[in-house]
């Protein structure tokens, strides 16, 4: 697909986000989705959900579901998703635990930081905004060939806003 590349960017209200003492806890996360089937877990091969509860699992010691802020297709990438999970009690050092998800899932996948929330807090329907970008080059790049559709036809960015001004 051309849609190569997508920024994944939700907002979430900031009275989600205050208590800490709770038992519910953020993940910050970015991937690059090329050898992902996707966000969510499928049988179809590895996808980015299922290889983080699987290094959860292994550091937790039982299985942690995790759920996130909204999924993505196989290929597609995110700067940023939020996901969440559920614990027993408060996890002593997060920073700790956010180094040791880096070192355990796919080299793709990195955990940015984990915080923790109010129990109300839910990844997918607290975020108040979702942004995606989708990046077109006029020429030829090595560099950025895998992340941006390369387009060798002249844009008519004129009717191209016009079109995106009739959107709802």
């Amino acid at each position: 697909t051309w849609l190569d590349f997508c920024t994944f960017v939700p907002y979430f209200r900031k009275d989600k986000v205050k208590s800490i003492s709770v038992r519910r806890y953020f993940i910050y996360l970015g991937y690059n989705g090329k050898n992902f089937r996707g966000w969510q877990i499928q049988p179809n091969g590895m996808t980015v959900q299922q290889s983080i509860e699987e290094a959860l699992a292994i550091l937790m010691r039982k299985p942690v579901p995790i759920v996130g802020a909204g999924r993505t297709d196989a290929g597609v990438h995110a700067r940023l998703m939020i996901a969440h999970f559920d614990w027993e009690g408060p996890i002593e050092d997060l920073a700790f635990l956010a180094e040791k998800l880096n070192r355990l899932p796919s080299k793709d996948i990195a955990v940015y930081k984990i915080v923790p929330v109010v129990p109300e807090a839910h990844a997918r329907f607290d975020a108040c905004e979702r942004e995606y970008r989708y990046y077109i080059e006029p020429a030829k790049n090595p560099f950025t060939r895998a992340l941006t559709w390369q387009n060798f036809v002249p844009l008519d960015l004129e009717r191209m806003n016009l079109a995106a001004a009739l959107l709802p």
